[in-house]
């Protein structure tokens, strides 16, 4: 009977961190295409003004968006790697630290979109809450890494 508890928790929580897989790959896929027009911002973002162009040099909103791309990369990387971890305590608690810190982010990022679009009229709404979703699969992936080491 035991087993059949532990069965029927693994799926469910699987399908968590693949659902956080799929969603930071949306963020990915949005900073690679912002990459390729050379456009500041993100998708659902508040408007960005012409004037926020005049810091880069040619090429560097690119770069600027390719590096986003790169660090979405790394956090579809890290749930992966959450999807494996083993019982060993240190790779684990490094994992948790990354899911963590990668969750804070998200939520920084919710908290500030959707604060501006409530406080501005520059929007923004649409990626807060999606950065607000993206923040409770984070905190779900971090979750299910905690109790396979429980």
């Amino acid at each position: 009977m035991e087993m059949g508890a532990k069965h029927v928790h693994r799926p469910r929580s699987v399908s968590v961190v693949w659902a956080a897989v799929v969603w930071t790959a949306l963020y990915v896929a949005s900073k690679v295409h912002l990459a390729l027009e050379e456009r500041l911002g993100v998708t659902g973002g508040p408007r960005v003004a012409p004037d926020s162009y005049r810091g880069y040099g040619p090429g560097e909103v690119a770069q600027a968006q390719w590096a986003n791309a790169a660090a979405g990369a790394l956090i579809v990387g890290a749930l992966v790697a959450a999807l494996f971890t083993a019982r060993h305590r240190w790779p684990r608690r490094m994992l948790l630290a990354v899911l963590a810190i990668c969750a804070a982010m998200a939520a920084a990022g919710a908290i500030g979109m959707i604060g501006k679009a409530v406080f501005t009229e520059q929007g923004g709404a649409v990626f807060g809450v999606y950065c607000a979703v993206w923040t409770v699969l984070l905190l779900l992936a971090a979750r299910d890494v905690h109790r396979r080491g429980v």
